[in-house]
């Protein structure tokens, strides 16, 4: 019971410490806190940054996707490293290789990979990939940028977000218009929701383009199979519901 009650004391100390607004000094009153006036400390200065933490899956499928483990991780830890958004693309992941070069390269290992898929329509396999030769549906001959301009839309690697529109169920929304030209409009804000499934749609463009979406809907015809947590929530905090 002793043991109990002291413990119960260090939490009611701690939950005393840390109310009010973390910038005004101890009160007096206050049991055994330390010197009088002892003022909260001030957060601790940001470390290097270790990730970007922006659109899904893009390092992982994009960023040394046919080198070695170890030549993989290092390009990536380059990768996450740059701090810099006017550096996103120029960054160098290697001696003589930028992330624009990373990303145009692999980008074409993935777009052969519909190859033969009978859910995609049109000619599956390569050049089908969105703004391919700078194309919303790809085609053409082959040719030194032909990957260049969404390699471009990819290295900048953020969230695109319009607080205008309420509703917020595809991913993808606005780098779709952006990819289009304007040519397909958004109608919502974009983003990352918790219930986003945004490998199947990072799969379906990155593997099929324009043509890995059903038309007007843009569901995405290529899945990863791995079914939706249950209890997501978009508007629910702590949106992730109970634990399983």
């Amino acid at each position: 019971m002793r043991s109990l009650g002291l413990a119960l004391a260090c939490l009611l100390t701690l939950a005393l410490a840390t109310c009010g607004d973390n910038l005004t000094t101890i009160p007096d009153a206050h049991p055994d806190p330390g010197p009088d006036g002892l003022e909260v400390p001030a957060p601790p200065p940001l470390g290097v940054q270790i990730d970007r933490a922006g659109r899904p899956a893009i390092g992982t499928l994009l960023l040394g996707t046919l080198d070695t483990s170890d030549v993989a991780d290092m390009k990536r830890d380059a990768y996450h490293l740059a701090a810099d958004p006017n550096q996103w693309g120029s960054t160098q992941l290697a001696p003589g290789r930028s992330v624009l070069a990373e990303l145009a390269a692999n980008l074409a290992v993935l777009d052969v990979i519909d190859q033969g898929n009978l859910a995609i329509p049109g000619t599956p396999g390569c050049n089908n990939q969105i703004l391919y030769n700078g194309n919303l549906q790809g085609g053409g001959p082959p040719g030194p940028t032909s990957y260049q301009q969404l390699a471009v839309v990819l290295a900048e690697d953020m969230l695109y977000l319009d607080t205008m529109f309420p509703t917020c169920t595809r991913y993808f929304s606005l780098e779709i218009e952006l990819a289009s030209g304007t040519a397909i409009h958004h109608e919502e804000c974009g983003g990352r929701a918790p219930t986003h499934d945004v490998i199947d749609v990072t799969y379906s463009a990155l593997l099929s383009g324009f043509f890995g979406f059903t038309q007007p809907a843009l569901i995405p015809r290529i899945a990863d199979g791995v079914t939706p947590r249950e209890g997501l929530s978009n508007t629910a905090f702590p949106y992730f519901g109970s634990p399983h």
